[in-house]
């Protein structure tokens, strides 16, 4: 297929806003430019290579704290609108807002991308040029010697990854819905691949990694339209197969890393920052949202630091956690009252540790949370929560006449005495489709949505119908006893909020692939008939199930496309075909011996 130069341009823009919809800071007005320079300047690297920078300064002569981001999304820097002005990119307004208010702002490209020098790689160059960065806006005549870093997603892991690095004027971070590591916290959560996320995602940065190829005349103009043209065509190619030496994907040496390594190696170890934590000396602010992508990242890096981070880093963190997705961090249309004015939180987490103001921010609780169903604000200073204790809600037999599922079982704080088994069929070409939770994309829901539809085809436990409130505030996990008649498969939990009116509300979910039942290092396949035990861990959330309201476990093996359907065949990951399929019978044991349960974090003596 041929595209002409206005459709490819339209469609190559269209994918750029597209990526530029990863969470940002932005003002409601546009601040204007008259006391503030804007310069593009190129920043060189150890190894020579220059990376493309957009400077925001204060008109007035001084030297001033300095604010980096780093960002594949395009800074604008070297680049004009057709009008022949300057452009401006990623984070502009945060950097006119922020040159206004006395700081330095610098939005640097990536290595590789836009117009920056280089090969972009996942990461793997991102430690030793922003510790490079960090040095040479630290000696620049405008800078006072003090850098703050910020920014969300991949600027946010951009910040976890040099500061290990300790670059001389790193004073602090803020950070925004970013992981704590790359393996299981974005590619293979429970062993399974998140679909719904990765591909998009690596589908758009494939479009910026190929237009450099096309420059440098490492692909032609019909490589560089095919990867144009894939990127525009989810959520169709969430269905395709195989994943493996898929074209155009293929172009992407970051796709192809994904089945040299889907059995953790340590290969993805450089962008482990649990690792790092003791090399990391400066306070940090994480803000993280119960139905975000990267969920558990910002609390296991506020904890890992607070605890064990280095000098300056220990005891210096703070944590805020909203009812928010990826894309609506600050202010989620599902919830009242959790407005949160980011920029207003990074203005004063800077003035307080770049200008010195002593403004009380470090007198506040080190974490605040938002906790759903009170919809309401709490504030702790450590995490978990003191007041919570793990309960288990165990799966029992029986009827709740509540669902319309599969077998419409009962939840109970009651261990099942009777030796019982629920059987269910699986077939990967007719996956249970995701509906809600923590994805990226909007072509299947975000966030707390009704799961009624996909319960149709699982295994559901209701609870009765609760005379109090039950509060839980913590880590979520299954714990399932189950049995399957292929050599590898998948289970998935879900857990909800059922409302009087029947609708069942998403709050959680999680899934483990059976071959990674022992560590997601080792893969070790099923006997047929052999009943395993699995842990299923659906993270952390805060919510409150109402009086009159019901607690739901939903288990399917498929939610399509969060996470990439199991073939059910043991294969290699990826290279599976619709005709490779096999129907698995998969089986959840109840009884005393096998008594599988969730695991609540119930908050006692509730307020």
């Amino acid at each position: 297929m041929v595209l002409n130069k206005k459709k490819l341009g339209v469609l190559i823009l269209a994918l750029i806003m597209m990526l530029s919809l990863i969470p940002n800071l932005s003002f409601a007005s546009n601040p204007d430019t008259k006391d503030i320079i804007i310069e593009d300047v190129m920043v060189t690297m150890r190894d020579g290579k220059q990376l493309a920078t957009k400077v925001y300064r204060p008109k007035k002569d001084g030297k001033y704290p300095v604010l980096l981001t780093r960002t594949p999304y395009n800074s604008g820097a070297f680049q004009e609108n057709e009008d022949g002005s300057q452009k401006l990119g990623d984070y502009s307004d945060v950097g006119k807002k922020f040159a206004k208010d006395g700081y330095v702002v610098a939005v640097q490209d990536l290595r590789g991308v836009f117009k920056s020098e280089g090969r972009y790689t996942l990461s793997l160059d991102d430690a030793k040029d922003g510790h490079d960065t960090v040095e040479w806006l630290a000696e620049q005549p405008w800078s006072n010697g003090k850098v703050g870093t910020f920014g969300s997603s991949a600027r946010g892991i951009t910040q976890t990854l040099l500061a290990p690095e300790q670059p001389e004027g790193l004073e602090a971070m803020f950070i925004i819905v970013a992981p704590s590591q790359i393996f299981e916290g974005s590619l293979f959560q429970g062993g399974a691949y998140r679909l719904e996320f990765i591909q998009n995602w690596l589908a758009g940065m494939n479009v910026t990694n190929a237009q450099k190829l096309l420059e440098e005349e490492e692909i032609t103009q019909e490589n560089f339209e095919d990867v144009v043209k894939y990127a525009g065509e989810f959520p169709e190619n969430y269905w395709k197969m195989p994943l493996k030496d898929l074209y155009p994907m293929n172009l992407l040496g970051a796709y192809n890393d994904l089945f040299e390594h889907y059995v953790k190696d340590g290969y993805y170890d450089y962008r482990d920052v649990q690792l790092n934590y003791s090399n990391i000396n400066v306070p940090a602010y994480h803000v993280g949202g119960w139905y975000d992508v990267f969920a558990e990242g910002p609390i296991n890096n506020f904890v890992g630091l607070q605890t064990k981070g280095g000098k300056g880093a220990r005891g210096n963190q703070k944590l805020l956690m909203g009812p928010w997705s990826h894309r609506d961090v600050g202010d989620s249309k599902n919830f009242t009252g959790d407005e949160v004015d980011i920029n207003a939180e990074m203005k004063k987490w800077f003035d307080y540790w770049l200008k010195g103001i002593d403004n009380g921010i470090m007198k506040e609780a080190p974490i605040r949370y938002y906790t759903m169903g009170d919809n309401e604000w709490k504030t702790a200073n450590k995490w978990p929560v003191q007041t919570s204790k793990s309960e288990k809600w165990y799966l029992n037999d029986g009827e709740s006449g509540s669902a319309d599922s599969l077998n419409d079982a009962v939840l109970s704080k009651k261990v099942p005495r009777a030796k019982t088994a629920h059987t269910f069929e699986y077939d990967p070409a007719d996956p249970n489709i995701t509906i809600g939770g923590p994805n990226l994309y909007g072509f299947y829901g975000v966030g707390p949505m009704d799961q009624r539809t996909s319960e149709k085809n699982s295994l559901t436990y209701t609870s009765e119908v609760l005379k109090e409130d039950v509060e839980i505030t913590g880590n979520i996990t299954a714990t399932l006893y189950v049995s399957s008649d292929a050599k590898d498969t998948d289970f998935t939990v879900k857990l909800t909020d059922v409302s009087p009116d029947g609708t069942s509300t998403l709050l959680n979910d999680g899934i483990q692939r059976m071959r990674f039942r022992e560590g997601l290092d080792k893969e070790v396949f099923m006997e047929d008939g052999e009943v395993y035990k699995i842990e299923v861990i659906l993270n952390d959330t805060s919510h409150v199930f109402k009086e009159g309201h019901r607690i739901r476990v939903a288990i399917s093996s498929s939610n399509f496309p969060r996470f990439d359907r199991n073939p059910n065949t043991g294969n290699p990951f990826g290279v599976d075909t619709e005709k490779d399929f096999i129907i698995a019978n998969n089986t959840v044991h109840l009884s005393s011996k096998y008594s599988s349960h969730i695991s609540l974090p119930v908050v006692k003596n509730r307020k």
